[in-house]
């Protein structure tokens, strides 16, 4: 993004000997120059610094608000063309959404513990949790909470959603006890030997992904941390977690057996992009699909997640 320079101040040095002609043209040309200074940082628009939480708050409720008027024409308008969202049955686009929303029928919501994170000037994440009384088919929705994520992006001066996903809440279950051999797996002199490939050796946000996810296998904390932006965030039916958080887990998860698929990058602005994909393996005693998405950003050429949320496969799925 392109930044103002600051002006730099003219120094004018007077000696004893100067004349009142040269003080004067001396003057004109500090004016002169201030003037053609002013003019052309005048000229030159200062860029927006994006929306507050409260401008996305107030766009996110518009968003609802429309969807429960069954004003579909105005809730279109506030998405992006290429809008991806992702629930229990996976990705989907905005047609198909679109046409999945003829048989929703909202009739109460509530929006609580907002939380957001710029990824950049043009693009931000808000999450939140969602309580609501709908029905779809004809048939009553569970009811139950679920954390709730959108990104807005500004194209072409206007802010719309590109993404969203939800996942339904649901407690932590208890941790179960643990041998205390198996307790300490980074130990293990194999794994902390191969870590991930550095950030900066990444050349796609796909290949960022599957790096991540070996570092996780390797229970490698360091690097699964250097792949994540200082304020990033994760979230996943358990709850909302910052990065310290996130690669706390790590070590606590056995990923050994997971496997990656339907891998699809959507790139959002020049220096991001959305990967959604499926992922599937054992946890606490039986398989488990889900259907994940990270925005990664890149930095002066390397690949930084921002956002990363997780959702469970709905039955059948």
């Amino acid at each position: 993004m392109k930044r103002l320079l600051l002006l730099a101040a003219l120094a004018l040095a007077a000696s004893a000997c100067t004349t009142d002609t040269n003080t004067n043209t001396g003057a004109g040309n500090a004016n002169a120059n201030a003037n053609a200074n002013a003019n052309t940082a005048a000229a030159t628009p200062t860029p927006a610094a994006g929306p507050t939480q409260a401008d996305l708050e107030a766009k996110e409720r518009a968003i609802w608000d429309a969807i429960k008027a069954k004003n579909w024409d105005a809730f279109s308008g506030m998405l992006a063309d290429d809008f991806v969202i992702v629930e229990e049955g996976g990705a989907q686009t905005k047609a198909q959404m679109m046409e999945d929303m003829k048989k929703y029928d909202l009739t109460e919501y509530t929006l609580s513990d907002f939380r957001m994170v710029k990824v950049d000037a043009d693009l931000a994440v808000l999450t939140y949790t969602a309580s609501e009384k709908s029905s779809f088919g004809g048939k009553p929705t569970s009811g139950k909470p679920a954390h709730a994520s959108s990104a807005w992006i500004n194209r072409g001066g206007k802010w719309v959603a590109v993404y969203h996903q939800e996942s339904e809440a649901v407690e932590m279950p208890a941790a179960s006890p643990t041998p205390a051999a198996a307790a300490s797996p980074a130990a293990t002199p194999a794994k902390a030997a191969t870590p991930a490939a550095s950030p900066a050796t990444i050349a796609s946000a796909t290949d960022a992904e599957k790096a991540v996810w070996e570092a996780i296998k390797a229970k490698n904390s360091d690097a699964f941390g250097s792949y994540l932006l200082p304020e990033a965030y994760e979230v996943e039916p358990e709850g909302v977690m910052d990065k310290a958080t996130s690669v706390k887990m790590i070590t606590s998860f056995d990923a050994s057996k997971w496997a990656l698929s339907e891998f699809k990058e959507t790139k959002l602005d020049s220096d991001a992009t959305l990967i959604t994909y499926k992922a599937a393996g054992p946890d606490h005693g039986k398989t488990v699909t889900m259907y994940h998405s990270t925005i990664w950003t890149n930095r002066g050429g390397q690949w930084k997640a921002a956002f990363h949320q997780g959702t469970v496969a709905g039955k059948g799925m």
